[in-house]
């Protein structure tokens, strides 16, 4: 039973008085007010919206008016005794709202403002700056320049018996400065067109940004192809005399590697840096290193006009398609400042979801073209069961692209599966041709 002194409450709200029969301290409103938030200025009152009083709105709109002071909080203050004693009208329907929402949302003031973020990033660690170091330097990905000499080897070994060394380890360590230069060459063009200009791991943007240093990272590159050139070009002199086919094939790679990137032409930007790739490492580099690595003497010599033998087409071919996939999969993550700079790569035109089912049939083609040449005659049948070691990383790669493909943080790693099935591809099918060799019981 309600007591008639809140009956008269009732009466007089809905007459319009403003007045209560209640002392300030039970003043059942001023227990509302207390309630419904920690302090007078979070109330809202909304009575002179509406013109119907609350007494004709329906009993069962949730409502609820505390009768008796409640004794699990603490006595109010005058002050805010006295901004209780004001009665306050909430739209039923709101009050509805607040109530079916549960305490904590009954409990928090409307005034409240969210926790502002900050939009500087913390303080990176010595750690943080390895990490990002090693990720602009990408050692990994040094491997398109070696894997196509050791195959190169391989099908030297092959084709005649023997393995130089000396010059084997040359061309490894040429093709590693040459792979720096196009590298550190296009970070440098990167930041001059501002395609990397929220990548953390840019060499440019590790050293500071800015013109100056763009320009030293660019001279960097330059010391390092000279270098290089350098190197190949005392190792090719050192071939057998009188084929040329070496150095125009590698400067046709270098040739590739300056048109990818570089001014005025930035074909990459045209959606053209896979075919290069693919021209460039495969059928040009590779088939150059072979040619390169053919000893001195008689059947060398006899080599010159019987061509490049089938398994060298054939391999070159397959490391220009697993060094592609290399640089098809170092697109997903960079869809967003790909659009930006303008950038049409393979992935700003498929989008990640057509994407992935590129990457998986190319996969499945590599691994199959192996077994396709050797049906044909062109590759040793020990090289194509070996290659098939490396299909459980292409495995790996593929459904990792699956399962990231639509969350750039999530699928950068992508490349680096993609780099681990190149070596290992690389080196299975080095290990195939040196079988074949041995099993062949050639001296």
């Amino acid at each position: 039973m309600v007591p008639a002194s809140a009956m008269g409450a009732q009466g007089a709200l809905c007459s319009g008085h403003m007045g209560s029969p209640y002392a300030s301290h039970l003043n059942p409103m001023a227990m509302l007010s207390r309630r419904r938030a920690p302090s007078a200025t979070a109330l809202r009152c909304i009575r002179s919206q509406r013109a119907v009083p609350c007494c004709a709105t329906p009993a069962t709109t949730g409502l609820m008016i505390e009768l008796q002071p409640g004794f699990d909080r603490p006595q109010s203050r005058p002050e805010e005794a006295q901004a209780g004693s004001t009665p306050v009208v909430e739209d039923p329907p709101a009050a509805a709202q607040e109530a079916a929402a549960g305490p904590a949302a009954v409990q928090a003031p409307a005034t409240a403002t969210p926790p502002s973020s900050s939009a500087s990033s913390p303080t990176q660690t010595p750690e943080d700056r390895k990490k990002l170091w090693f990720a602009a330097i990408k050692p990994p990905m040094y491997s398109v320049g070696f894997i196509p000499v050791l195959v190169a080897a391989a099908n030297v070994f092959l084709e005649f018996g023997v393995l130089p060394w000396a010059r084997v380890g040359g061309f490894v360590l040429a093709a590693i400065l040459v792979i720096g230069w196009l590298n550190l060459s296009n970070d440098a063009f990167d930041a001059q067109t501002g395609v990397d200009a929220t990548k953390p791991e840019s060499v440019v943007n590790l050293l500071g940004g800015g013109p100056s240093r763009r320009a030293a990272v660019l001279l960097l590159a330059k010391s390092l192809l000279v270098a290089g050139v350098a190197l190949l070009a005392n190792l090719i002199a050192s071939a057998p005399a009188g084929d040329p086919r070496p150095a125009g094939l590698l400067a046709f790679s270098i040739a590739c590697g300056y048109v990818y990137q570089g001014p005025p032409f930035r074909l990459s930007y045209k959606g053209l840096g896979e075919p290069l790739c693919f021209f460039a490492f495969g059928p040009s580099a590779t088939t150059a290193f072979y040619l390169a690595l053919r000893p001195d003497g008689g059947a060398a010599a006899a080599a010159l006009t019987a061509g490049v033998p089938p398994a060298v087409w054939a391999c070159s071919l397959l490391v220009g398609l697993t060094t592609t996939v290399i640089l098809f999969c170092s697109h997903f993550h960079q869809i967003a400042g790909d659009t930006a700079a303008g950038k049409r790569s393979p992935l700003v035109r498929l989008g990640t979801e057509l994407g992935r089912k590129v990457l998986r049939a190319a996969a499945i083609a590599t691994q199959a073209a192996a077994l396709g040449a050797a049906a044909a005659g062109a590759l040793p049948w020990a090289a194509a069961a070996a290659v098939t070691l490396a299909a459980p990383a292409a495995r790996t790669m593929v459904a990792f692209a699956d399962d990231n493909h639509t969350v750039p943080e999530r699928v950068a790693p992508l490349k680096r599966f993609a780099v681990k099935w190149h070596i290992l591809f690389g080196l299975c099918l080095c290990l195939g041709l040196a079988a074949a060799r041995l099993l062949a019981g050639t001296p």
